[in-house]
């Protein structure tokens, strides 16, 4: 979906959003009610990399009370391990998601905070937390010294997220930062310079374009996709994840500092290709 179609349905739909530029002509696209990021384009008329919910999109429009979890798409960060914090139908607590985000703008960055309480399954144990986002936006310079010179259109934010977790807590507990692309992606890992690096390379139909989806961070673990119940539709997108490293179990506050870069990509279908091989460090 285009940036401008998709700013008209928020809009319309009054979902409050911001925009802001990345790259030379790129933009992302920020939801703070839902605490994520819901769009990055690698330049003003392209397809958005990350994937959005139809069905989240819609239930807005008719005025679907949300009383379960939905999908909206986008990029969002849960609490981790998912065997303590996810539903059994793999549904995150609404205090993580949707939660209860503030948020707090200035020239250089959005800052997205939610506090609240998460049921511990496995640990019959309530865990207080605060999740901060801090989304700075990239201009072409810096992709270009995190991912190397590249003719190809490109956009992204890296990202300083913490995790405070508040009084007795039985489980080490880390966070889960997830990218959602569009269905029918192709999906590699590699290294980053800074720890892991998840790929998603998405061919544009029958054209010869292409987009990349890159993300990036410090991470002990990188699980694969995780499949989530769909709105109404039959659509699975597929999922960059990283997992950041754990806060150990303990009685007191506690810190975590983390950070994460997302880049999106677009031109080519072999140019874009052939970066993506680069990243993953295929052929080494």
């Amino acid at each position: 979906m285009g940036l401008e179609q998709l700013v008209d349905s928020l809009s319309t739909l009054g979902v409050a959003h911001e925009v802001r530029r990345s790259g030379a002509d790129g933009a992302l696209l920020v939801l703070p009610e839902f605490g994520r990021v819901f769009g990055v384009w690698p330049h003003f008329r392209a397809e958005n990399a990350l994937w959005v919910n139809p069905g989240f999109l819609d239930a807005l429009r008719v005025g679907v009370k949300d009383d379960e979890w939905s999908a909206p798409g986008g990029d969002r960060v849960w609490l981790f391990p998912g065997t303590e914090f996810l539903s059994e139908a793999g549904a995150p607590p609404a205090a993580v998601d949707p939660g209860r985000y503030a948020v707090t703008s200035d020239r250089a960055a959005v800052t997205m905070t939610n506090r609240g309480e998460a049921y511990a399954r496995g640990a019959a144990a309530h865990v207080r937390f605060r999740i901060t986002r801090r989304l700075r936006p990239l201009d072409e310079p810096e992709i270009d010294t995190a991912c190397g010179p590249s003719w190809l259109r490109r956009s992204g934010f890296e990202e300083e997220l913490e995790l405070e977790l508040d009084g007795a807590c039985p489980v080490p507990v880390s966070l889960w930062s997830i990218a959602q692309a569009p269905a029918g992606s192709e999906l590699s890992a590699g290294r980053g310079t800074e720890g892991s690096r998840r790929l998603v390379c998405v061919q544009e139909g029958d054209s010869e374009r292409a987009r990349l989806l890159v993300k990036d961070g410090v991470a002990e673990d990188a699980p694969g996709p995780v499949l989530l119940p769909p709105l109404g539709h039959r659509a699975r997108p597929v999922e960059l994840a990283l997992v950041s490293p754990a806060l150990p179990p303990g009685k007191r506050k506690r810190l975590l500092r983390w950070k994460v870069s997302l880049y999106a990509f677009s031109g080519r279908d072999a140019e874009v290709r052939q970066l993506a091989s680069r990243l993953s460090g295929a052929g080494r």
